[in-house]
């Protein structure tokens, strides 16, 4: 290193020596006007002797005068145009010197202080913040000389561990955080408990494809739960995986706590708490769809054995149609209420099956088909207190004007319900219609 800087201050003076040199030589030539100067000054004090002399007289001597001023003037005025010549050429070549000076020595510091082994980065190559991997793999080459070059610090071996993580360097990553937490214990805190167990599951991703918590991972999470507070981003960070531990071992509900806890804890301006939110909806949503795959594919393989073995069973039937109901495919549903019914015709679970299906199949914005209002009538016959029955027949009967006969219906489902109740308050609100 002092090799280096000697030798650029020794031809840093040289290249200084010769720009003086040329410097003062151009003031040599200065010296020139300035002899010449004082030979007219000395041929004006002549002629002043000559005239007080008597030698010329007052003519002769204002004639001489002013054509001595006036040579003087001109040789002055083409001095000054010389001058600012030399100076323009004097500053050129200071100029042509120096710019390849000022070059040369960029080009020994950038290649000794520098990075010439690193690629250009142009604007339109870095994209959603990625960097090449030679400038983290840099960095940890820097990161180890300043390692080995100061006592132990824990703040190099957190970046250490954190650039690693940073390029999919999750091996050597784990290994530094284990290092770190074996060599500085009284100083390990929730964020580097929290820091390594991300990379544990990072590590996991990469291996499996998939986000897994393992124990170890869990383990860790403990650790930095009791570090750290649920209102702060460490801890409700550190919480969302103890959760999310918890749903992959199939406590769902425990985990859904947890993430409730977590959200209504978290300040409502915390950038991080809409992000917890996102990941609680997404893993409900994977949850309501795994749920249904899993539903449909049982339904599917009910609905083909049946069909296939023209099944005579009419439980079977009901079964299945409940199923699409909760699928939401009601034309299938009334499908299989129907092979229900034509097996049984007086099958209660058949006859509700069968009229719900064809109502939640109608228009709704038409009156209801007379064929469904004679199937809740039977209803009515086998179970007076249908719900669902009472309050379509009572529909009916106020399209049909008979008010008395749909206010007795309606208040035979009023006394079935909740005072207080949204349905109850809407049968309420039905007699009150009626009665005014």
């Amino acid at each position: 290193m002092s090799f280096f800087f000697i030798l650029t201050l020794i031809f840093t003076i040289f290249i200084v020596l010769i720009i003086i040199l040329y410097m003062k030589r151009s003031r040599t030539i200065f010296s020139v006007s300035q002899v010449n100067k004082n030979i007219f000054k000395h041929q004006f004090y002549e002629i002043n002797e000559d005239f007080k002399n008597g030698v010329i007289n007052k003519k002769e001597f204002d004639t001489m005068k002013n054509e001595l001023s006036k040579r003087v003037l001109k040789y002055s005025t083409s001095q000054n145009s010389m001058l600012k010549n030399e100076n323009k050429q004097l500053n050129k070549s200071i100029i042509i010197i120096s710019m390849p000076l000022i070059i040369l020595l960029s080009f020994l510091f950038y290649h000794y202080n520098g990075q010439p082994g690193l690629p250009d980065l142009p604007l339109s190559e870095r994209k959603d913040g990625i960097l090449p991997v030679i400038f983290y793999e840099r960095a940890i080459i820097d990161i180890d000389k300043r390692i080995s070059n100061t006592k132990e610090n824990l703040d190099l071996y957190i970046l250490k561990a954190n650039t690693l993580s940073a390029f999919d360097k999750n091996e050597q990553a784990i290994k530094t955080w284990i290092y770190i937490i074996n060599n500085f214990k009284e100083e390990l805190d929730a964020t580097i408990y929290l820091s390594y167990g991300e990379t544990l599951i990072q590590s996991a991703v990469n291996k499996e494809n998939q986000i897994l918590i393992s124990v170890e991972a869990k383990e860790i999470f403990d650790k930095a739960s009791k570090l750290s507070s649920v209102e702060t981003e460490v801890g409700a960070l550190t919480r969302f995986y103890l959760g999310l531990y918890d749903y992959q071992n199939g406590n769902i509900e425990l985990a859904q706590k947890v993430w409730q806890e977590i959200i209504l804890s978290a300040p409502d301006n915390a950038i991080w708490k809409k992000q917890i939110e996102l990941q609680v909806e997404q893993i409900s949503k994977n949850q309501v769809d795994f749920e249904n795959d899993r539903i449909l594919s049982m339904v599917t393989r009910l609905s083909e054995r049946l069909y296939r073995t023209n099944s005579q069973n009419t439980d079977e039937w009901n079964r299945l149609g409940r199923s699409y109901i909760v699928l939401g495919q009601f034309e299938q549903a009334q499908k299989a209420y129907e092979r229900a019914n034509n097996l049984n015709k007086e099958n209660l679970d058949s006859l509700k099956g069968l009229a719900e299906t064809m109502l939640l199949n109608s228009n709704k914005d038409k009156p209801v088909d007379e064929k469904i209002i004679d199937i809740f009538n039977d209803i009515l016959l086998l179970d007076e207190n249908y719900l669902l029955g009472l309050w379509v027949i009572a529909d009916n009967e106020i399209l049909g004007n008979n008010y008395i006969k749909a206010e007795q219906l309606l208040n035979r489902i009023l006394i079935q319900l909740s005072e207080g109740t949204e349905e109850y308050n809407l049968v309420l609100k039905k007699l009150n219609e009626l009665q005014n």
